[in-house]
């Protein structure tokens, strides 16, 4: 709980290898928590369930303006490259680089495995690998509950290799890197 402000600064190289553990991440639990201005660069996560580069098990939390980059690997489910299971979330203007390799686990996704009940994603963006046989994955949410709103917010589906719908907007590499994909021309 309580807030952390990363003020701009990453952490680089983190390694966590807890095969058999579940809620994993830089942050293993959180609930009513903030965390801001945070990048995890590098990083090298292994997990069972519930895993992420920033959160493995997230709730009720706020998290802004965070980034995460490099590998995310689980044995069974709820894994994303930057929150695993989040729920009743805020995640805005956040992204992941992250690779995220499940095999066949349920709810793989480029920036969140699950996003639960009304849980809000805004302004954010997945560019990793997503690599799962699962029917639940996707290139930016692995899946996503009731409530949950997602909100200009994208995905590469070249690099992800998924092309999912009414879990973030698929983009290919091209788009992913010009400008006018993410400039509002309603007038």
């Amino acid at each position: 709980t309580g807030e952390y402000d990363g003020r701009g600064y990453s952490i680089s190289n983190l390694t966590i290898k807890r095969t058999s553990t579940q809620e994993v991440g830089l942050f293993g639990d959180t609930s009513g928590a903030t965390i801001r201005n945070l990048g995890v660069t590098n990083d090298n996560i292994t997990g069972n369930v519930q895993v992420g580069s920033l959160v493995g098990l997230s709730y009720t939390t706020i998290i802004d303006n965070c980034s995460a980059s490099g590998s995310v690997v689980a044995s069974t489910s709820h894994t994303g490259g930057l929150v695993g299971y989040s729920y009743r979330d805020t995640i805005r203007n956040s992204y992941s680089t992250a690779s995220v390799d499940v095999g066949s686990g349920n709810y793989i996704g480029g920036l969140v495995g699950y996003a639960s009940d009304n849980s809000t994603i805004l302004n954010s963006y997945s560019t990793g690998s997503v690599v799962t046989s699962s029917a639940f994955r996707g290139g930016l949410v692995g899946n996503k509950g009731g409530s949950t709103t997602i909100t200009d917010s994208f995905y590469d589906a070249t690099t992800s290799g998924k092309s999912d719908t009414g879990r973030g907007t698929g983009k290919t590499t091209a788009e992913m890197k010009t400008l006018a994909t993410f400039t509002d021309t309603a007038t």
